[in-house]
């Protein structure tokens, strides 16, 4: 899978008031009407049940200089995940982080378990982009996805 270069973003949820988050790639649009995407989570995650709980979660899609962001929520911090980060708490309830490309609000439709991970269909109620250029992932490492128009 290293040989196929994915999008990064940091899927955040909240669960009796504390957000919650984690680095993704496996994020897909499903359908544009209604508005659908898919994540993947690991059920080991300490994020899975926050987002299986909660029924809701927002994908962040980070920008070509959020890598730090990228890992610090794919590290295993399990207080104050969210210290020093900016962010606002969205019509969810879940964390939009500041700087993003976009955010996709979403509402828990669907939830299917598929080995140790479960795909989470959601149905995005609110949604804002920018411009600037995405994060990326291809071949293990981060790279700055910036559109070139020829």
């Amino acid at each position: 899978m290293r040989h196929f270069p994915t999008g990064v973003t940091v899927v955040t949820s909240v669960r009796e008031g504390e957000p919650r988050g984690l680095t993704v790639s496996a994020f897909s649009s499903v359908s544009i009407d209604p508005p659908l995407v898919l994540i993947c989570i690991n059920r080991e995650a300490r994020s899975y049940l926050f987002i299986s709980e909660s029924k809701v979660f927002c994908v962040n899609i980070l920008s070509g200089d959020q890598q730090q962001l990228a890992e610090r929520f794919a590290s295993k911090i399990r207080q104050n995940q969210f210290e020093g980060v900016p962010y606002e708490v969205g019509v969810t309830g879940a964390a939009i982080i500041s700087g993003t490309v976009a955010h996709l609000e979403c509402e828990v439709a669907e939830e299917h378990h598929a080995g140790t991970h479960s795909i989470f269909i959601g149905r995005v109620i609110s949604c804002a982009s920018r411009s600037g250029s995405p994060l990326g992932y291809y071949s293990g490492a981060f790279h700055d996805f910036r559109i070139r128009i020829v």
